[in-house]
């Protein structure tokens, strides 16, 4: 039995020898790609410089205070100034939209 530990001592020693005659070896370095990756985003711009303003329109006050014949007109005219009014700003929002209409 002395033998065999022996034996097994010399054993591990000769295998523990030769590990430290090496260098140990040299640290890889990291691999770096560099590349320049080009990517495209939509960024929401401002497509028109202002809102048109919109008409004053008549109140209920000045309508009532006014003799039918004239408060009849005075809708009109409302009307016709709303529909103007209307106009542009459809023209603007389908310009900005760029829907054709």
């Amino acid at each position: 039995m002395r033998n065999s530990i022996v034996c097994a001592a010399l054993c591990s020693a000769l295998l523990v020898i030769p590990g430290c005659g090496t260098a140990p070896p040299a640290p890889i370095s990291p691999v770096v790609h560099t590349e320049i990756v080009e990517a495209k985003v939509q960024v929401p711009v401002a497509c028109i410089d202002a809102v048109p303003q919109a008409p004053a329109f008549l109140s209920d006050a000045d309508l009532l205070a006014a003799p039918n014949g004239s408060a009849v007109d005075r809708i009109w005219r409302d009307h016709l100034q709303r529909k103007q009014w209307e106009g542009q700003l459809e023209a603007l929002i389908v310009a900005c939209a760029g829907v054709k209409k």
